[in-house]
């Protein structure tokens, strides 16, 4: 029996040993012990029988009653098994997917502020080739939408103020009609806990195993009435902090492992023996990927290689640069299926000692003061601060062939007398290509200041509530990538002359009278004696800078909403909820190096101008000629201004109209239906809509279903981003000698930019379950819901392969893609490949999804038990109109970016207290998967597919000890991943981007200790 089906099988005994068990513990208990406060919050309801909100709706009502699924949750109870933070607890239900965290990010570049907590509902922010992270999740605050803390549009939910928390509600479909734009995979609002009174505080430490990612986490919050109860006030501070983690903090990461075809036959060396060529296709059936250790790209040498020469047939091209100066053959090491990789030898790949978590200090504050202006009308503001600081390695400075390379020319100093006797004219030259030779790593400084404040009133008159607010939310974002180089000084320090006038080694642009004020400080850098920061530090010093941008986003939002009962029918109140909201946003990004300042030929020629050797676009038959300038600013970080203001009027309405109540076979039918117009200043007017109902034919069914027509409107940077730099490995789908057909992975200078004709992505939802609450099975309740979500014109970007591949597909012309890419000739290798988002996709998932909760007396404690599971039944995505569909549903996506798509996943919470003890064990099930990379023409092929199902344990104990008048100290010591669960070995396809697992599923930390202390007066 597979793994799989042990687990539903267990499911299955379990479910009915408490049918069986149950009502006779029931029983027992009931007479043997006092009633016990939940252990696990209910499915769909409170304990409470007081009227809430429930996100599902805009009308008051409880959870049972809602037609749409919400799964309701407790801070209190997702504290336990997860102490580090509200967000990360969340991540662990089968319901987020793919969502990111400062644990599943990879850090090699700086261009996009993608960190924090963004939580994924459905995975449907993934698959995609935008990396700034998931959009299509709307989160509310109290009711209330957050505005984005980063300007890519994402909200990182680690700003909120957990300590006041009371509660989650996961709205798990279509909720736009109810509550704006982006909530296409559904919503999750934090609820305030508006009427705590006391103090309350938390203070923990942790560590894992190993002695890594050494973590803190210290707050306190406080509540109180005044003015005799008419007012009160909350306060809140908090302060987290994470050391991080390296990459070769963990053994299995740093072994060099990555798929590499697994058939060598068909590999040859080229004609001077410094490379291979593989004619059959790694992944496909003739040469299916297998995991190999010590794999190396053979383009260059970490240390240096020469990799050509203006010289034809010079016999040091090929050849690997020692520390001393002189040269060896290339080591091409063990023949793998991979054209330009090795395994073992002198090849490169990104270094192990780049981080796998970046460390984090988290700052946040809350405030909120209301007060009763009548019986009838309260008064309230709130404010809340947040800074979040990160630091991490960026990929290191390389001088990388096709994109980024050293021309060093004859009578540099630093060349050896051999290398230079080789070269015969005055003008010739090596082209030297190095990547880690021990040179000081890129560190990026990263700052996000995050502020939003927020007024109303809030009344009652007659059967309604109503509610008018303002808030205005501003973030400001700054990213310092320190110790990149300076391609502009760079390429002044490499070309080393001797000066004839003191034979002293310096500058050649020095000696130029036109340029060297300019160039005023320049010191020669040397890359032909291994480290340049060793061997020459002041032209390391020279040649390296700080890339920098600053953002701001700001966004204010006016809202008024009322809801009530407007009359009665037999079957009870006709409720209804309307509501207006407007809501006005505005980017701005300054950058000093932005790639639109050097977009064109003249540009570039003027930004470079007196400079020998910068890298040029290679032509068919001379490397790096006199072509296409095809560098920017810094090595990687080039990051476009952008600007851009959008405003939003929307109004939407609610009605809930009961039917039918207490008669045979009905005992409640009801209809609920909305919809909501919204105009946006950039793409016009669009309406959403929903409709659904209940029907409880017998006191313990609830039966209920939605359809819903959802919207998510395009962001301020998807519409006006400015170009964003990029690099990546490509396979170039074409021969040495222009003909198209075979290729070679070279890497490709990419850029991507916003789209101001972007619409709207539509979405279509419907789902349909039932709750089951036997009145038999005291403490029982279960829902099942089966969900079904489709979404059109999807922004999206074509990869930078999808785009060569598609204009190979053309015969290299006739295309849209073909204009995407940038060549000298078109033989030449591309100079630049442009990115640009467009509604061009589509996606559709559908599953069910599984909520079971028991509560009930056992002994002189209590006992609960949630289960959330989750059955994927499908998620397909099409790129763009005439691509293969993409079919996801199973699969662990093998790319630099991976995401994880099981069948199935599963939460299982056990809970017991008695007296002052409690015990928590939490188990995660990530279901088996297969490997693929899906939306090629066929699926891509492995040596071996199956990725074994993962089950992660988490224990924590808890001792209370009271404390005066309803007080007590809560000690706790909290075990994540129990058992040290190692991650399943997926690398990549490129060496070294990320540690060889999924990062978007499984945990890379292993065993976890934390152990802290809760209080509450």
């Amino acid at each position: 029996m597979t793994k799989d089906r042990l687990f539903i099988s267990s499911l299955a005994v379990g479910a009915s040993i408490i049918a069986m068990a149950v009502p006779a513990w029931a029983q027992e208990m009931a007479a043997a012990a006092p009633a016990q406060e939940d252990a696990v919050p209910q499915a769909a309801a409170p304990a409470s029988n007081a009227d809430i909100v429930v996100t599902g709706s805009r009308i008051v009502r409880d959870g049972y009653t809602a037609p749409t699924p919400v799964t309701v949750a407790s801070t209190e109870e997702l504290a336990k098994t997860t102490p580090s933070g509200v967000a990360d607890a969340l991540n662990k239900l089968p319901q987020f997917n793919n969502s990111l965290s400062p644990s599943k990010s990879a850090n090699n570049f700086s261009n996009l502020p993608i960190h924090g907590n963004v939580l994924n509902l459905r995975g449907l922010g993934t698959p995609s080739n935008n990396p700034k992270g998931p959009l299509r999740t709307l989160i509310l605050f109290d009711g209330m939408r957050v505005s984005p803390t980063e300007y890519v549009g994402t909200i990182d939910t680690n700003v909120l103020p957990q300590l006041l928390m009371q509660r989650v509600d996961v709205v798990t479909g279509g909720a736009s009609a109810q509550w704006g734009s982006d909530a296409v995979a559904g919503v999750v609002n934090f609820i305030l806990d508006k009427k705590f009174t006391g103090f309350k505080g938390v203070a923990q430490a942790g560590v894992d195993q190993r002695g890594n990612n050494g973590n803190q986490r210290l707050g306190g919050a406080f509540g109180a009435d005044f003015a005799g109860g008419r007012g009160h006030v909350l306060l809140s501070a908090e302060y987290s902090n994470s050391d991080g983690m390296l990459r070769q903090d963990r053994d299995f990461a740093t072994q060099g492992y990555n798929f590499v075809g697994s058939v060598t036959s068909t590999c040859a060396l080229s004609a001077n023996g410094q490379s291979r060529t593989c004619t059959a296709a790694p992944g496909t059936v003739a040469n299916p990927y297998v995991v190999a250790p010590d794999i190396r790209i053979s383009a260059l040498a970490a240390n240096g290689r020469i990799v050509g020469s203006s010289v034809a047939g010079n016999p040091f091209v090929g050849r690997v640069i020692n520390n001393d100066g002189s040269t060896r053959p290339f080591n091409l090491g063990t023949v793998v299926g991979t054209t330009g990789f090795q395994q073992g030898g002198d090849g490169y790949k990104i270094p192990d000692d780049t981080n796998a978590i970046s460390p984090l200090t988290n700052y946040n504050g809350f405030g909120r003061v209301s007060y009763d202006l009548t019986d009838d009308i309260n008064f309230f503001v709130q404010g809340l601060y947040a800074r979040s600081k990160y630091h991490y390695f960026t990929q290191g400075n390389s001088l990388i062939p096709a994109t980024q390379s050293a021309r060093i020319y004859k009578g540099n100093p630093y060349l050896s007398t051999a290398l230079d006797g080789a070269l015969t004219g005055a003008n010739d030259y090596y082209v030297v290509g190095q990547q880690d030779a021990g040179q000081p790593k890129p560190i990026a400084y990263e700052k996000t200041d995050y502020w939003t404040a927020t007024t109303g009133l809030a009344g009652k008159f007659d059967d309604f509530n109503w509610q008018v607010t303002y808030s205005h939310g501003d973030s400001k974002h700054s990213m310092d990538n320190v110790g990149l180089y300076d391609n502009q000084k760079l390429y002044a320090a490499l070309d080393a002359v001797r000066d004839p006038s003191t034979g002293q080694v310096t500058c050649r642009v020095l000696l130029n009278p036109t340029y060297a004020s300019q160039y005023a400080g320049c010191k020669p850098i040397d890359v032909m004696h291994g480290d340049p920061s060793k061997s020459t530090p002041e032209g390391y010093a020279y040649a390296t800078g700080t890339s920098s941008y600053r953002a701001r986003f700001k966004q204010d939002a006016i809202a008024a909403n009322i809801s009530g009962s407007l009359f009665e029918l037999p079957a009870g109140p006709v409720d209804i909820a309307v509501g207006v909201e407007y809501r006005r946003q505005s980017l701005r990004l300054t950058s000093n190096a932005d790639p639109s300042l050097l977009d064109t030929d003249a540009e570039r020629e003027a930004y470079f101008a007196g400079l020998r050797g910068v890298p040029r676009a290679e032509s068919a038959t001379v490397p790096y000629p006199t072509g296409s300038i095809n560098t920017l600013f810094y090595w990687l970080t080039n990051v476009g201004s952008a600007a851009g203001k959008l405003n939003v009027k929307e109004a939407y309405a609610e009605l809930a109209v009961p039917i039918l109540k207490d008669t045979p076979f009905f005992r409640e039918l009801s209809v609920n239906g909305a919809i909501r117009v919204t105009d946006y200043s950039t793409s016009g007017t669009v309406k959403t809509w929903k409709v659904g109902g209940t029907w409880k034919p017998v006191d313990d069914l609830l039966l209920r279903g939605t359809y819903s027509h959802d919207i998510r409107a395009p962001n301020l940077f998807e519409l006006y981003a400015g170009a964003q730099s990029g690099i990546g490995i490509v396979n170039d789908v074409r021969s040495a000698d222009g003909s198209y057909g075979s290729g070679q992975n070279v890497n490709a200078n990419t850029v991507t930019s916003g789209n101001p004709n972007l619409k709207p992505e539509v979405a279509d939802t419907y789902t349909f379950g039932a709750v089951f609450s036997p009145s038999f099975l005291r403490g029982f309740s279960a829902s099942i819901d089966y969900y079904n979500i489709k979404v059109d014109k999807l922004i999206d970007s074509l990869s930078a392969q999808q785009i060569l591949t598609n204009c190979l597909n053309a015969g290299g012309s006739g295309v849209a893609e073909c204009n995407l890419i940038e060549r000298a000739s078109p033989t030449s290798f591309p100079s630049l490949i442009r990115l640009t988002p467009a509604n061009i996709a589509f996606l559709k998932t559908a599953g069910i999804d599984f909520d079971f909760t028991y509560r009930t007396a056992v002994g002189n404690g209590g006992l609960g038990l949630r289960l959330y599971l989750n059955y994927l039944d499908k998620f397909d995505a099409q790129q763009y109109a005439g691509a293969p569909i993409a079919h996801y549903a199973g699969v662990s996506v093998v790319t630099s970016n991976p995401q994880g798509f099981p069948r199935w996943r599963g939460n299982l919470t056990v809970d017991y207290t008695n007296g002052p003890f409690g015990l928590t064990i939490g188990e995660q099930y990530i279901g088996k998967m297969r490997l693929d990379i899906p939306g090629g023409a066929t699926p891509i092929q492995f040596v071996n597919p199956k990725v074994k199902p993962v089950w992660y344990t988490d224990l924590t104990m808890r001792y209370t000890i009271p404390h005066g008048d309803g007080g007590n100290f809560e000690f706790f010591a909290t075990v994540n991943n129990l058992f040290d669960k190692k991650p399943p070995l997926i690398p990549g396809t490129v060496p070294g981007v990320n540690p060889p697992t999924n990062i978007a599923v499984y945990d890379i930390v292993g065993r976890a200790f934390t152990a802290g202390v809760r209080v509450k007066f």
